[in-house]
């Protein structure tokens, strides 16, 4: 294997990990400054008791915005990236669900917009890519050789 190709290989995990972080740093700071309007559109999605919708909606963006800081440092990334898998899957899921629930809403996922179908379906792609990444660099960090068994070898 060439030089290039391990540098190469080296580089994508701390890309994506940048990638990752940027998005949900900013979907997480879009959602503190409205976290109204964040509400109603998780309440819209006709799921959670109307008692979880203002926690969800006050914590969620905290979490993203934590998680996005987890995601960036190589000693937390793995509990970042299993945090963020997990909310990822969560999104995915729900959207779904309301889409197959034949609802029409603004997912709230980064900032207002007018709730329409094909920006459903295009959120729930983004979704998909979220889920893939985190993944990625979640098992990509647990199958990574420790520091110390590398320098046994």
């Amino acid at each position: 294997m060439s030089p290039h190709a391990v540098t190469l290989r080296g580089a994508l995990p701390y890309a994506l990990a940048i990638a990752l972080g940027a998005v949900f740093l900013y979907a997480g700071i879009d959602k503190v400054r409205d976290p109204l309007h964040f509400a109603d559109s998780i309440n819209g999605f006709a799921i959670l008791p109307y008692a979880l919708i203002d926690v969800l909606a006050l914590a969620l963006p905290v979490y993203e915005i934590i998680c996005a800081g987890l995601i960036l440092l190589p000693p937390t990334r793995r509990v970042g990236s299993l945090a963020l898998l997990l909310a990822s899957a969560m999104f995915f899921f729900a959207l779904l669900s309301a889409l197959l629930r034949g609802l029409t809403l603004d997912c709230g996922c980064f900032g207002n917009s007018a709730p329409s179908r094909p920006r459903m379906w295009a959120e729930l792609g983004l979704d998909a890519l979220l889920v893939s990444g985190t993944a990625g660099l979640y098992f990509h960090s647990l199958f990574k050789p420790s520091r110390a068994s590398r320098a046994d070898t």
